[in-house]
């Protein structure tokens, strides 16, 4: 019930400080997901690669046909994995 209270008087502080500010808060609170995130999916050695090329060209943004690059980078990655599985089964 404090809180519902006290909303709108943080609201209006918020509103007062500079939207660089803002932007460099939410940031910071985004960093320990990102590196959470990016433990999680460099720790498998045999899916390295895959995880990098997702994460390049997603974060690349670019766009083809009007798909974000999002989609492009699952796809990317997709494939380097089935290639990577490809290859560990051909040396076997």
């Amino acid at each position: 019930m404090v809180f519902g209270l006290l909303a709108s008087a943080v609201t209006a502080f918020v509103a007062l400080a500079p939207p660089i500010l803002i932007q460099a808060v939410a940031g910071l609170a985004l960093v320990g997901a990102f590196s959470g995130s990016a433990m999680a999916a460099f720790q498998a050695p045999e899916s390295r690669e895959a995880a990098a090329i997702t994460f390049l060209v997603t974060a690349s943004g670019v766009s083809f046909a009007g798909i974000s690059g999002a989609f492009w980078g699952l796809v990317a990655g997709g494939l380097m994995l089935a290639l990577s599985r490809f290859v560990q089964a051909a040396r076997k």
